[in-house]
């Protein structure tokens, strides 16, 4: 591995905390499907197509979701740093791995910014799939979250008890569909279940089997182990869909970013969030999504949102320097020597 450091404005240790905070982004079945360059102040989130998941993703939209989750989670730790940045998605047509492209603005040691500040949460949140509490979340902590993903370009749209029962109807097709596809079945077998130890999905985080009839996704589908055990979820979970107005490249990558901004915040009031998106995987189904939200509204992620009742299993992640992809113009041999032996 090499790295370019035509300008050295990260130390070893701001680089190596600004590519592993990155990595830290959910994806689906944590395939964790990015890569970085770091040329200077210019830090690009790249497409890794081997991680890509061409039989349950096939038009590529939860892959951007998770680069755009890793590019704000780059846009926290800068800002911890004491750098201001500025972004662009997809911003050179002859490179087009390149989804995002950050740059390091001006440094600011002393500065607080209000992302900055949620770097303490980085490590914290987890995706959780256990039943939730029946404690009432605050309607000044849904704002909040609305509030996130309003900064993104993104709108969270929290259903109804009508709409939650349609969107279990949905759920149950979804459901029906996974088990009956083997092209995606064989797929998630290489991600999901079993002790993983750099990606996918291992056995100890897929939470509890439900005891009877909720809304939750079982990503096992099916091949569960004997030793899972079982639990009973609440009956009425909170349910929001995260929408753009958009549904191209782009937008996906910016819901990602809402999706880790409206994560962050969650954490940092002890919520926790699952994911119920096998009702959007599927074309048929998704549009049934959509008339939950309005003719007009995208539907990209369906969130499911509350107080945890047990205690989250972490998900592995790769090393950070085997995520790290650079060419290089000037040596700058201390570095290179570093990321090299770690």
């Amino acid at each position: 591995m090499v790295i370019r450091y035509d300008n050295p404005v990260l130390s070893q240790d701001e680089l190596r905390i600004l590519i592993s905070s990155a990595g830290l982004a959910p994806s689906m079945h944590n395939t964790q499907p990015w890569r970085f360059e770091v040329t200077g102040r210019v830090v690009d989130v790249l497409l890794d197509e081997d991680r890509t998941l061409p039989a349950e993703d096939r038009s590529g939209r939860m892959t951007r979701i998770g680069l755009g989750a890793a590019a704000f989670n780059l846009r926290v730790t800068a800002a911890m740093l004491g750098f201001e940045t500025t972004l662009a998605v997809d911003p050179d047509p002859d490179r087009p791995d390149v989804a995002v492209r950050i740059f390091l603005g001006s440094r600011r040691p002393t500065a607080t910014s209000p992302i900055g500040s949620l770097y303490g949460e980085l490590r914290r949140r987890h995706t959780y799939r256990g039943p939730l509490m029946a404690a009432v979340v605050s309607p000044l902590v849904l704002e909040q979250l609305n509030a996130a993903a309003r900064a993104e370009g993104a709108e969270l749209r929290w259903l109804d008890q009508y709409a939650e029962t349609q969107l279990k109807r949905i759920l149950h097709a979804a459901d029906y569909l996974d088990l009956h596809d083997e092209d995606r079945l064989t797929e998630r077998g290489r991600w999901i279940g079993g002790d993983r130890t750099r990606d996918g999905v291992p056995q100890a985080a897929l939470g509890p089997l439900p005891a009877r009839s909720a809304i939750v996704r079982d990503l096992a589908a099916g091949f569960d182990h004997h030793a899972r055990s079982s639990a009973v979820f609440e009956t009425n979970p909170r349910i929001a869909v995260l929408t753009t107005a958009a549904d191209d490249p782009v937008a996906w990558t910016r819901a990602g970013m809402a999706l880790q901004h409206l994560l962050l915040i969650a954490t940092s009031y002890d919520l926790t969030v699952s994911f119920l998106n096998q009702a959007v995987e599927y074309a048929q189904l998704r549009s049934h999504v959509q008339e939950l939200v309005g003719r007009s509204p995208r539907p990209q992620l369906i969130l499911r949102a509350g107080y945890p009742a047990q205690t989250a299993a972490e998900t592995p992640r790769l090393p950070w320097q085997q995520t790290l992809d650079s060419l290089v113009d000037d040596w700058h041999p201390g570095i290179v020597q570093a990321c090299s032996d770690a």
